[in-house]
């Protein structure tokens, strides 16, 4: 029966790893960072579940944080993307649910099966993967995405889980096995009780501020779509107030035309029809496509560049109708433009350059290419990093995200001095 005793504390060291690469954000990429951790981690587990079967439960439970949850700490650290609250909230949160199991089997195996280990062993091989399954699906997507866009306030989600596994351990092993002091079983039951409710509620409390930040975020755009729109129409007003100027002297220099006409005058006559048509061409507003939004955001950044001395080469041709919204299409766009526009402003004007294609046939494809100097660094997902001094990294995660979200793809390259935005949206 010690073999069902042995292996239920090996299953829960295992799923204690598993658990924490569900919602653990490593630096590394994916392959390497699994690699590296069954390097560095199955050893130490092996060595922790030695001590444990020559120490027994009680004398190890006291040498568990310095020997197991101390070293794994230090290790994911070192490997862990954010080196801050987020990482340490996440290491306490998944130590201390896993701990509460152990110690609340451990409990119920004393009181229901004493003489054996069937409780403990079944209650784990269960739970664990229930878990599991219900933090992958439903915990793992809003805590990854929560990580990403709040960075304050984990310092002290951090300290709670600390205080948790500290307080636990202490009523759990100190000065003995709690089963021999009764009396203190209902703190310990209610400390058991307490954990996830509070780890649910900060999560509920990130998930809030998450939807806040989303909240802002679309308001921003919305902002942005708006003063984009109003400043198409302002074009659009303006070539109809020239056009009208245009319309209301025309009369007069039909006349002045047929009065050079008639005299002879070719010479004067071709200087003017010359002027006449640049005064006309003032009046042309070029559409870039049918679709509202994105011709405002097209004009508005076209012109930008024009403005800044950039040469543009478009090329567009949108389809009638998209997987994602004119306005997510719009946002991407737009910021794939801004960005090379920010990296051509950085060049000397003879080298900056922009191209601009969009295919609604076979497949519906944006590539936005760019003149750039300097190093563009790329993360394990192959989106830039950050802003390093080239113009791109920001904006750059919402073209992958909505790539992702219509199961379309996206690249990013940056060759010979060239960058370039690929964006596949079917």
């Amino acid at each position: 029966m010690e073999l069902l005793r042995d292996f239920s504390l090996l299953w829960s060291m295992l799923h204690t790893l598993v658990l924490f690469l569900l919602l653990f954000e490593s630096r590394l990429p994916k392959k390497k960072t699994v690699k590296i951790t069954l390097a560095g981690m199955i050893p130490l587990i092996i060595i922790n579940l030695v001590l444990f079967i020559v120490l027994g439960f009680d004398k190890y439970g006291t040498l568990m944080l310095l020997t197991l949850s101390l070293p794994s700490m230090i290790f994911f650290w070192f490997i862990s993307k954010h080196k801050d609250g987020r990482f340490f909230f996440t290491f306490c949160m998944v130590d201390t649910t896993i701990l509460e199991i152990v110690y609340i089997t451990n409990i119920l195996n004393h009181y229901l099966t004493p003489d054996s280990y069937l409780v403990m062993f079944f209650v784990r091989l269960i739970s664990y993967p229930l878990i599991e399954l219900a933090v992958h699906k439903k915990l793992r997507p809003v805590y990854l995405k929560v990580q990403g866009h709040s960075k304050n306030g984990w310092g002290i989600f951090a300290m709670i889980g600390i205080l948790f596994y500290v307080t636990v351990t202490l009523l759990m092993t100190f000065p003995t096995p709690v089963t021999e002091r009764p009396d203190q079983l209902p703190a310990l039951i209610l400390m058991f009780v307490l954990m996830p409710v509070i780890y649910l509620h900060i999560i509920s409390a990130l998930r809030r501020q998450q939807l806040s930040f989303e909240k802002a975020e679309e308001e921003k755009l919305m902002k942005v779509q708006t003063a984009n729109i109003l400043e198409r129409v302002d074009e659009l007003s303006r070539a109809n107030d020239k056009f009208r100027e245009e319309r209301h002297n025309f009369r007069h220099k039909l006349k002045t035309i047929a009065s050079l006409a008639e005299n002879g005058e070719y010479k004067e006559l071709k200087i003017l029809i010359s002027e006449y048509r640049e005064d006309i061409d003032k009046t042309r507003v070029i559409k870039y496509c049918q679709h509202s939004v994105l011709d405002a955001v097209l004009s508005v950044y076209i012109n930008k560049a024009k403005r800044s001395d950039i040469e543009i080469k478009p090329g567009f041709d949108f389809p009638d109708t998209f997987e994602a919204t004119e306005s997510e299409i719009a946002t991407a766009l737009a910021n794939a433009i801004e960005n090379a526009i920010n990296a051509c402003e950085k060049l000397p004007k003879e080298k900056r350059r922009i191209e601009i294609k969009v295919l609604s046939k076979p497949q519906f494809i944006i590539m936005v290419r760019n003149s750039f100097e300097g190093e563009v660094i790329f993360n394990d997902k192959g989106i830039p990093e950050t802003k390093n001094g080239d113009g791109h990294g920001f904006g750059t995660r919402s073209i992958a995200a909505l790539c992702n979200k219509i199961g379309g793809y996206y690249e990013f390259k940056a060759e010979n001095g060239v960058f370039t935005v690929f964006m596949h949206l079917k």
